[in-house]
């Protein structure tokens, strides 16, 4: 049995614990909100399942937050896919053996731990240790303190789940060192303007297109989703996405107020700005979008379903007047972003 020597932390979100926690293997303490904004992770992504259930999708959620965080000018982090499983099993294995924990993407469906009736396929988790014998792996998952068995044969379905709107090819990537930002005020304001000119420009992944303007097309099929067939489902599932599922509420937004708040520790610039008070607000609208979304879910309201358009609405005036902010006032730090 192989097992790295690892302080197991808890925390909100999978992608940010993960991270806090294998910079904690290598003796750097970060706080999981300072992980989540350092890794640009604000985002909104909108996905129209041809398969399975809910019929349509939000998130908002960045791609690639656990590679941007360790990425620099000098070394560039990406998730790495394979086709073959022995290979990716062969691979994790020999990668805990040297001593190096490996991000995995992952569908909690095949995760018997969660015991989750739905496929959720994306979920972050750090493989720790392995058996061979036994045939398992030790995981490092955002939700519980002690550490995790998998067998090699879920871990296999769970890496490999091609669950819409996120299939998997056993994605991951390794950290083989980690030290210290040498400079953590240049770090964060990198990281600020990096997020906002993404979520501007839109970022591509496999997903789809994160981009604060896919917001307007979702609030341009709202109404149609009232005559889904799935419809309560998909209203509760979006709430869901904004208020619970790891996300300390408001979609991310919160979390991020609060890197904000180191933010303003280690930069003038930042808190000259006052993003932080411009965050509390965008919180706060997602926040009230998510408690109607869950109201439409339970019965229709031609009044609440009025309040969740103009809000909608409000949360992407005010998130493009604050990411334009941020292009205005950074917009010198495109060139290393």
């Amino acid at each position: 049995m192989y097992i790295l020597n690892w302080h197991n932390l808890t925390g909100v979100h999978c992608g940010s614990v993960a991270i806090r926690n294998v910079a904690n293997y290598y003796g750097v303490n970060y706080e999981e909100a300072l992980c989540f904004g350092l890794g640009s992770g604000m985002g909104f992504f909108y996905t129209k399942n041809k398969e399975g259930k809910p019929s349509e999708v939000i998130h908002l959620r960045a791609p690639n937050m656990e590679p941007n965080f360790f990425s620099n000018s000098n070394l560039k982090y990406e998730w790495i896919k394979e086709s073959d499983f022995n290979i990716a099993e062969n691979k994790l294995i020999q990668d805990i053996k040297n001593g190096f924990p490996v991000f995995l993407q992952t569908d909690i469906y095949f995760l018997h731990y969660y015991n989750s009736p739905i496929h959720f396929p994306g979920h972050v988790i750090v493989c720790i240790g392995v058996d061979e014998k036994r045939k398992v792996f030790y995981v490092s998952d955002t939700n519980f303190k002690e550490i995790q068995e998998i067998s090699f044969t879920d871990m296999r379905m769970a890496r490999s789940s091609k669950a819409q709107p996120y299939p998997l090819y056993f994605n991951h990537f390794k950290i083989t060192n980690f030290s210290p930002f040498r400079d953590l005020k240049e770090k964060i304001e990198k990281s600020i303007f990096y997020n906002s000119y993404n979520y501007i420009t839109g970022q591509k992944s496999e997903r789809g297109i994160s981009s604060i303007f896919t917001i307007l097309e979702w609030i341009n099929n709202l109404e149609r989703w009232k005559g889904l067939k799935d419809s309560s489902e998909t209203f509760k599932f979006a709430y869901q996405i904004i208020v619970k599922r790891g996300s300390k509420g408001a979609g991310f937004r919160y979390i991020y107020k609060y890197f904000l708040q180191i933010a303003e520790k280690e930069s003038k610039k930042v808190k000259k700005l006052n993003l932080v008070d411009d965050m509390e607000q965008i919180a706060e609208n997602w926040n009230n979008i998510g408690l109607n979304l869950r109201s439409l879910s339970k019965r229709q309201s031609k009044k609440v379903f009025n309040e969740l358009i103009d809000l909608c609405q409000e949360v992407f005036n005010k998130e493009y007047l604050y990411h334009s902010k941020i292009l205005d006032s950074f917009g010198d730090n495109k060139k290393g972003a």
